[in-house]
């Protein structure tokens, strides 16, 4: 579930971080403070997130769009 705390951590967080995360899936936390795991796909992203401990079911999955995507969004879709 996301949150309005979640809303606006996620808000303020800095774009210039999300830079090493261009072109994969990132994870959340669920207070939308902080990327907890990252991968190419949600497989990937789901197995670091097993490894690390992590529940998938409380964080939040996001796409970071790549130079090579066509969007003009900052942020992603959200899953």
């Amino acid at each position: 579930m996301i949150t309005q705390e979640y809303r606006t951590n996620r808000s303020q967080f800095p774009q210039a971080e999300l830079a090493d995360y261009r072109g994969q899936w990132v994870a959340f936390s669920a207070d939308g403070c902080r990327v907890v795991g990252r991968g190419h796909t949600v497989g990937e992203l789901e197995e670091e997130l097993a490894k690390a401990g992590e529940d998938a079911q409380r964080v939040v999955f996001e796409w970071v769009a790549g130079p090579e995507d066509d969007s003009l969004a900052p942020g992603g879709d959200l899953v």
